[in-house]
């Protein structure tokens, strides 16, 4: 929906939502759900995990040793053991000025992602050892608890200012954006010390530990990253066409807001949510375009 508020000034403001289907599953006709067993432990005590840690963490599930090596596959459409679907839902607003000079626009975009693969996950608990769901974004057995998913509401604000100095002919203009911190995810390794008691037996196949997810994907993340790009431009007109000289200044700021973090939990905690990428440093950049 586009409206115009008043002369030179506009808003613009949509809803979109996006729908994922046709999935398909990995089908272990050599295994049923009641070859799975299933387990749980406490979650390690940390202060920066959620509530301090030492939470339940439940709904694990491991194949019995007596059906280790068998395999059977199968791929086939996940509808035929049950509903299964990823959505993405949003609404972006953007807001317009124009002068003869100076141009204004700005705008939010927020979203959140959900998905949900419950009804297969309860008659195929392989499903939950290979998570396919992007929003997981780590290498972790998946906890039926886990099998609805809704991400936070992310929220991006962009906007940019554009002027002209009319008796020189030179522009200057600015862009700043704000997106969501990364995504905090905690990668936990349970050894089979932690998970026996629960289960009641060591891990099948001879395995020593299990690769857990301890918090759920999508609701944890970091600060925000802010950014601020410069430009200065010097226009002429060379006969037909047009030629600018730019000065750019990329993160003018020089903020070096955290984008990548260490999401492995080692045992003792350390290292955990270490940042592993920032933002790339003030940067200057100088540069002749010609339009003809």
């Amino acid at each position: 929906m586009q409206q115009e508020l008043l002369p030179r000034l506009g808003v613009d403001v949509g809803y979109f939502r996006r729908m994922y289907s046709n999935f398909t599953v990995t089908d272990n006709r050599a295994a049923a759900a009641t070859d799975y067993t299933a387990f749980g432990f406490t979650a390690p005590v940390n202060p920066d995990l959620p509530d301090g840690g030492g939470y339940p963490v439940s709904g694990y599930y491991n194949l019995n040793p007596n059906k280790v090596g068998q395999v059977d596959n199968l791929v086939t459409a996940a509808s035929k053991f049950g509903d299964q679907y990823e959505h993405w839902n949003g609404v972006d607003v953007n807001v317009t000025m124009r002068f003869s000079n100076l141009r204004l626009q700005g705008g939010t975009s927020t979203g959140r992602t959900s998905t949900d693969n419950c009804e297969v996950a309860a008659k195929l608990p392989e499903v939950l050892v290979a998570p396919a769901f992007p929003v997981t974004a780590v290498n972790a057995l998946q906890s039926i608890n886990q099998c609805h998913l809704d991400t936070n509401w992310l929220t991006q604000i962009k906007a940019l200012a554009s002027y002209t100095l009319p008796k020189v002919n030179v522009s200057v203009s600015g862009t700043v954006q704000s997106t969501a911190g990364p995504q905090l995810l905690a990668s936990y390794v349970a050894t089979n010390a932690v998970v026996q008691p629960s289960l009641g037996r060591p891990l099948s196949g001879g395995a020593a530990n299990v690769t857990t997810a301890i918090i759920d994907p999508g609701t944890l993340y970091g600060e925000r990253i802010n950014q601020l790009d410069l430009r200065v431009a010097k226009n002429f007109r060379t006969g037909q066409g047009r030629t600018s000289i730019n000065f750019d200044i990329y993160n003018a700021l020089n903020a070096n807001a955290v984008t990548i973090v260490n999401n492995n939990y080692p045992a003792n905690g350390v290292g955990w949510q270490s940042p592993t990428g920032i933002l790339p440093a003030r940067l200057f950049k100088f540069s002749v375009q010609f339009n003809y």
